[in-house]
């Protein structure tokens, strides 16, 4: 039999190491999780874990970047801004449920870094989204974004919100969903404004 190109190997060492990621952060959580027991869920030695991450963070950076790329983001985020009426199709249709699941995953998490990682990404996709430069914010309206983003998060990582998709419409057309969104909305929109 062939030895597998250095390529494929690593390859096939990192989707492995993802994959008993994502099947640790499930079963055990963040703070259960060792390198130890990643490299023995993954199959692989530990200097071959070694090889491609120093530590857990590295890896949990990883595994949320290939999770949450730009078309998912944006398509999440237009469904947050203005919810489809037939939530039920429209999430068969995009397909994310997998992924989504995967997020849900960091929003429940005990770990503040998985969290933190979540809510940075959140931001700055709301922000090139709606065209809004973090540094022109006051410190009001950063505190209003941190109640926003911390009170999705919370809603992400509910169960009920996996199971029972219609809750995020729900959500989104309650007073405090649309506050938040109206929020949002204001505050690029007096961005645009302060700057013609």
């Amino acid at each position: 039999m062939a030895r597998p190109k250095s390529g494929e190997y690593e390859a096939s060492a990192l989707g492995r190491i993802e994959r008993a990621f994502w099947l640790l952060l499930e079963r055990i959580g963040f703070s259960n999780m060792t390198m130890k027991l990643l490299a023995q869920q993954a199959e692989i030695n530990r200097n071959t874990l070694y090889y491609h991450y120093a530590n857990l963070q590295e890896i949990a950076s990883a595994a949320f970047q290939n999770v949450i790329n730009d078309e998912i983001s944006s398509t999440f985020l237009d469904f947050l801004l203005a919810p489809p009426a037939d939530i039920g199709s429209v999430w068969s249709e995009m397909q994310l449920s997998a992924r989504i699941y995967k997020i849900h995953l960091y929003a429940k998490s005990d770990s503040p870094l998985l969290r933190a990682m979540l809510k940075e990404s959140i931001l700055q996709r709301w922000f090139q989204k709606l065209g809004i430069q973090e540094e022109f914010l006051s410190s009001g309206d950063l505190l209003q974004l941190d109640y926003i983003v911390n009170g999705l998060i919370g809603i992400m990582g509910n169960p009920a919100v996996i199971t029972t998709p219609p809750l995020l419409v729900s959500f989104t057309q309650s007073p405090i969903g649309q506050a938040a969104i109206q929020t949002m909305l204001l505050l690029s929109k007096q961005q645009r404004d302060s700057s013609t």
